[in-house]
């Protein structure tokens, strides 16, 4: 079955349930992250074992447009803005329609369209 591409509403509503539901997930480098509070449009707060910080929503979306040009990335891909590399290479592993690549686990893609 092929999953349509998914866009940055699918990005948002991912990032309002991760705080809803205060799910934890892992990242390259911190084996407990979670968004503890979402301003929508504007920033989240990203809560790990190694400290809180702000996020801003324009650089998840610049990070994501970034995802979209390419049609695939690598963590090194997602570095500015922000220099939350590891943040946002696990929160777009989490959106429907991202896979990660069966021949390289360290790139996600976009789902064909």
């Amino acid at each position: 079955m092929i999953v349509a591409a998914p866009r940055w509403e699918d990005v948002d509503g991912l990032i309002a349930r991760l705080c809803a539901t205060r799910v934890s997930f892992v990242t390259e480098t911190s084996p407990e992250n979670s968004i503890a509070q979402y301003e929508r449009g504007v920033r989240l707060m990203h809560q790990s074992d190694r400290g809180s910080r702000w996020v801003a929503v324009d650089d998840v979306r610049e990070c994501w447009t970034t995802f979209e040009r390419l049609g695939s990335v690598k963590r090194r891909d997602l570095l500015e803005p922000g220099r939350c590399s590891a943040f946002m290479f696990a929160l777009f592993a989490q959106v429907d329609g991202v896979i990660r690549d069966p021949g390289d686990p360290a790139r996600l893609e976009l789902s064909p369209r």
